[in-house]
């Protein structure tokens, strides 16, 4: 494979033309490493064909090499890059959701501890009774949520400068609120979370953050190896789960989501008929 070295390149100038695509800050700083490391150890391809790497980590480092690529002017090496075929990035573990009464408590919890600050208890509650995502929550701007509490929509920007449009409904209109009415000098709510951390570096150590709250919050009411994205996936199969019967649930899902894929939402089918499953298999053996 072409050695990924070109001295008219750089790493400061690759991350300019990644900022430029569209990227989230989080992903640049991904793929700006995978680079660098590539440059110092002399070829893309020796990375991309060790198979001690994890299956994820292996396909985002392709992803880098093929923007870095085009950034780069590298025909050869974009042809090359086009033709590797990578296993799938499976997960370690299945991203299985806690029980509705489990989501519901957690809500109760989160209404009135004091393990964790009301910031973080407002940041949570986004997540747990709307299923936000958590960086999405992080990225939110203090203008766009103080607009939601009078306007009744929240429009925000996600990854990719994509734009979402939630209309604000009351199972989470009170952690918007709150959010909102935060005092100080902020403009995104992961500097709320994390306001001691470099601007560069806010957003991850806001959702380290976040995360680490999740799990203190989690363990007061026994619930375990908890993680933002469950209440996400929470939220979503009990949200199909309350459209039992109707014919349109999965577009109703998506729609509600906002996912760009019905491929995403086609997911949470296993989850929401995993009852109806295991009753059947129940009857199996009855007598």
């Amino acid at each position: 494979m072409a050695r990924a070295t070109t001295p008219a390149r750089t790493i400061e100038g690759f991350r300019a033309y990644l900022e430029e695509g569209g990227l989230s800050a989080g992903t640049i700083n991904v793929y700006a490493s995978d680079i660098d490391i590539a440059l110092r150890d002399g070829t893309i391809g020796a990375r991309l064909r060790n198979d001690e790497l994890a299956p994820k980590t292996r396909r985002h480092i392709l992803a880098a090499a093929r923007h870095w690529a085009e950034y780069s002017e590298d025909v050869q090496l974009g042809k090359q890059l086009r033709k590797i075929r990578l296993p799938p990035a499976r997960r370690k573990s299945a991203r299985v959701p806690i029980t509705r009464d489990e989501l519901l408590d957690l809500i109760d919890e989160l209404a009135h501890t004091t393990s964790v600050s009301a910031t973080m208890r407002a940041a949570l509650a986004m997540m747990a009774t709307r299923g936000f995502r958590c960086g999405d929550v992080l990225r939110m701007k203090r203008e766009e949520l103080e607009s939601a509490r009078t306007q009744g929509v929240l429009a925000y920007e996600v990854k990719g400068k994509r734009r979402l449009e939630f209309k604000v409904i009351k199972t989470y209109r009170t952690s918007l609120v709150a959010l909102a009415s935060s005092p100080g000098d902020w403009t995104r709510v992961r500097d709320l979370i994390s306001p001691q951390s470099k601007p560069a570096n806010r957003q991850r150590a806001a959702a380290k953050a976040v995360e680490r709250a999740l799990v203190t919050v989690g363990a007061r009411i026994g619930i375990w190896n908890l993680h933002p994205h469950r209440l996400r996936r929470t939220y979503a199969v009990e949200y199909l789960r309350s459209l039992k019967g109707d014919p349109e649930a999965i577009v109703k899902l998506q729609q509600h989501m906002q996912w760009a894929s019905m491929a995403t939402a086609m997911e949470y089918i296993d989850h929401a008929r995993g009852d109806e499953l295991d009753a059947a298999a129940e009857k199996v053996f009855e007598r």
